[in-house]
């Protein structure tokens, strides 16, 4: 009986230690195609807190900011950013949010604090840069957002972006420069106006015509070292550009540097050969290269009662540039009476160019006093040498004028074209010497024609 309960004993001490061994494995894989047990649903207390602690998070208020902003709810938007940063002071894009949407309300100073905080945390941050050179173009500030821009490309060198947006805010400068420089030159404020036409220039120094329009300002201002500068610059890259290279020629002329600058416009006419104001620069500067070295008598003509002869001579080759309008001449003149005259080389001049007659006796008589109608004959002869057409005249009857006389025709023709006036009805004062004034006026009548 002993025997029997111990052994019972021992057999339910197997069983209970077999029974925890088994409990201890790891559970059967079930068969396939068996449908598991179905789990038992989440605690709705437990689900209910972990949405509560979600809200809690930066990122869960940043995602309500961004759902305000697509539903056009920007006072929403901007109570979520700025929750998103109060639980997380580096929620980066939060702060660019927030810096966009005041940007767009153009409360610019509250923008750029925020786009500067971001900048605090990542000084390397693109989005940022980009915003406020968005920001500064809006504001008109062009070279502040430049720099932006500059420094996106800084950071990365290929953003397509950056570089649209610096040409067309380059652009966009060079319009506002150039509009103020050219308002600064038509009120006569030239200073003011160089300033800012140099501005633009230093944004597009490839602009060949607009650094051709600046250093003409120069120029009239009297800049000539800078204007010279400038048209250099463009020839230096289009070395036949004729406007530079007559620009050239207009420091020259302005300083008295009368042969180079026909040496520069001598060169401009070779390429611009039917350059109509080339043509009146190159006499300009002929004429004042004359004047320049004028002897003082010559500026006494004008105030003298009666031109004489040497005096009409000088007009000849100063007035009407005849050396230059006429071919050189290989003929000798030997002149007696003129060695020591103030006009000694522009009567020889006049002689070789057959402007003026010389007597046979080769005495040129320079003192003498030119009468009326050697004037206008003297005038047509050249008026025919220069293939000027001057219109026939009428027959007219004055007693001082016959139809014999080897002036008759020249006068006609001049009365025609209103280069000279009759004294009266019946005389034209043939014989009458001529003013220093009158003669002139005459002979501004007559360059006209030329």
């Amino acid at each position: 009986m002993r025997f029997q309960r111990a052994w019972i004993f021992s057999a339910s001490c197997f069983i209970i230690l077999l029974a925890t061994f088994l409990s201890g494995c790891p559970q059967i894989r079930e068969t396939p195609g068996h449908r598991p047990e179905p789990q038992a649903e989440q605690d709705p207390q437990q689900q209910a807190s972990e949405e509560k602690m979600e809200r809690l998070t930066a990122e869960w208020a940043y995602t309500q900011g961004m759902l305000a902003l697509d539903r056009r709810q920007t006072a929403d938007a901007v109570r979520y950013f700025q929750l998103a940063i109060k639980r997380d002071a580096m929620h980066l894009d939060a702060y660019l949010r927030l810096g966009d949407l005041y940007s767009m309300q153009q409360k610019y100073l509250p923008a750029e604090s925020y786009y500067n905080k971001v900048l605090r945390y990542d000084p390397e941050s693109i989005p940022a840069y980009s915003a406020l050179g968005t920001m500064y173009r809006e504001m008109g500030n062009y070279r502040e957002s430049l720099s932006f821009y500059r420094k996106v490309q800084e950071l990365d060198p290929g953003n397509q972006d950056a570089e649209a947006q610096i040409a067309g805010i380059t652009k966009d400068l060079f319009k506002q420069h150039y509009e103020q420089g050219m308002a600064y030159k038509h009120a006569g404020e030239l200073e003011k106006a160089l300033i800012e036409l140099q501005k633009a220039q230093s944004l597009d120094p490839e602009n060949v015509e607009f650094s051709i329009e600046l250093a003409e300002l120069l120029l009239q201002q009297g800049d000539y070292v800078s204007a010279d500068s400038y048209f250099q610059h463009i020839l230096s890259r289009d070395p036949d550009n004729p406007q530079a290279i007559i620009g050239l020629g207009k420091v020259q002329l302005a300083q008295k540097h009368y042969d180079e600058a026909l040496q520069h416009f001598e060169r401009a006419r070779a390429l611009q050969p039917h350059n109509s104001e080339l043509k009146r620069l190159i006499q300009d500067s002929q004429m004042d290269r004359v004047s320049h070295s004028l002897p003082p008598q010559y500026h006494e003509i004008s105030r003298k009662e009666q031109v004489t002869r040497g005096d009409l001579a000088a007009l000849l080759m100063v007035e009407l540039m005849m050396g230059s309008r006429l071919p050189a001449s290989d003929r000798v003149a030997i002149i007696s009476d003129i060695t020591t005259h103030w006009a000694k080389l522009y009567i020889i001049q006049a002689v070789q160019l057959r402007l003026m007659a010389l007597p046979p006796d080769r005495y040129f008589r320079p003192d003498e006093p030119v009468r009326k109608g050697q004037l206008a004959f003297i005038l047509d002869t050249i008026a025919r040498q220069l293939s000027v057409q001057l219109p026939e005249g009428n027959a007219v009857s004055f007693a001082d004028v016959y139809p014999e006389n080897q002036y008759y025709d020249a006068i006609l023709r001049f009365l025609s074209a209103k280069l000279m006036n009759a004294e009266s009805q019946d005389r034209f004062g043939i014989s009458s010497p001529v003013s220093g004034e009158e003669t002139l006026q005459i002979f501004q009548k007559f360059k006209a024609l030329l």
